[in-house]
């Protein structure tokens, strides 16, 4: 199995929130390349955030995000807090609206199966999804994350 690159939060979140403008992948590679983000900035989920430092951060860090793009990724670390932005970024979905938050995780927010197996590639290192309940006449199917746990004999 091809193991896909670990990014920072806020490589991944910038990625993340770049394709909540819902443009293709090449144009937010050409986004990146050109460090201007003014054609998509105003229909992202996050408009406020810093575009630009954070492309600049990749090329400190010696990170291709246009790989990223191209080959996927998935979270190096990810609070909840971080897991909250994804889940917005990426899905639309609310704290409070969607879903409930407590400490550990997030609680029963919808999601078909395509999202759900999507999200458990990207959050896999920390997060556990789990399937709540059966899927919907509409394919859709209640699911919560928790943080994962050590194991202890």
């Amino acid at each position: 199995m091809k193991h896909k690159m670990q990014l920072p939060l806020p490589l991944a979140l910038l990625i993340e929130n770049c394709r909540s403008s819902g443009e293709a992948d090449a144009v937010i590679a050409a986004c990146i390349r050109s460090k201007d983000f003014s054609s998509i900035m105003e229909r992202t989920a996050e408009p406020t955030m810093a575009f630009v430092e954070r492309v600049q951060l990749a090329e400190e860090l010696h990170i291709d995000l246009e790989q990223a793009l191209r080959s996927g990724y998935e979270f190096g670390f990810l609070h909840l807090n971080g897991l909250k932005k994804l889940l917005r970024f990426r899905f639309s979905l609310q704290a409070e609206r969607d879903y409930s938050s407590v400490d550990d995780g997030v609680l029963g927010f919808e999601l078909n199966e395509a999202a759900a197996i999507e999200l458990q590639a990207l959050i896999h290192r920390q997060w556990q999804l789990v399937q709540d309940g059966e899927a919907d006449e509409s394919g859709s199917r209640l699911f919560s994350i928790y943080l994962k746990r050590e194991q202890h004999d």
